[in-house]
């Protein structure tokens, strides 16, 4: 009983120095309280990606597309990124997503594969299955449209395999690719 009456006390002196203390406040405006709405972003009107090849011919690229087909599927697991601009695109896909993280993409481990088109040139980390490229997810966050977030991220691929068709056979490198996509929550 005793115990409940300093409860009791301490919740009305709390309350009455929290109340009592808009004096020294007067034309000031007070911040907005955070709602969990605020926390959410609102979707971008387009994805887009850059990254420099680091091979025998160095090359940079800047992808961007109004089109929001990157999706996290089977209760987010299932993780594709996909930007298509003109005649270029870049998809990275693997089984395993768990929220912002580094993550190893390695084909014949978790199904991971970054692939870059350029017209019909290719270059494609699952040609040799045992390849791995790294993937840094240092965002993913809720926006204001239903079912979208909005994900931002890096990846290198230390080797790139040139594909089968390609005039040039050299495999590339990248160092420094990243993204800021909208992508689409299914599951």
């Amino acid at each position: 009983m005793k115990d409940q009456w300093r409860l009791y006390l301490c919740l009305i002196v709390s309350i009455a120095c929290f109340t009592s203390c808009t004096d020294g406040t007067k034309g000031v405006a007070a911040s907005p309280v955070v709602t969990p709405t605020t926390l959410y972003t609102t979707a971008v009107t387009w994805s887009q990606a850059t990254f420099s090849f680091a091979g025998t011919t160095p090359q940079s690229y800047r992808l961007r597309s109004t089109a929001t087909i990157s999706k996290l599927r089977h209760g987010h697991k299932e993780f594709t990124i996909d930007i298509v601009d003109a005649e270029r695109s870049l998809i990275i896909v693997f089984y395993g997503y768990s929220g912002p993280a580094t993550y190893t993409l390695t084909n014949q481990v978790n199904g991971g594969d970054v692939r870059i088109t350029s017209g019909k040139q290719y270059w494609d980390l699952a040609l040799i299955p045992s390849l791995s490229c790294s993937l840094i997810i240092q965002s993913d966050i809720p926006t204001t449209s239903p079912g979208i977030n909005h994900m931002r991220g890096q990846f290198i691929c230390p080797i790139l395999p040139a594909g089968h068709s390609n005039i040039s056979q050299h495999a590339v490198a990248i160092d420094n690719g990243q993204f800021d996509i909208s992508i689409i929550v299914e599951s």
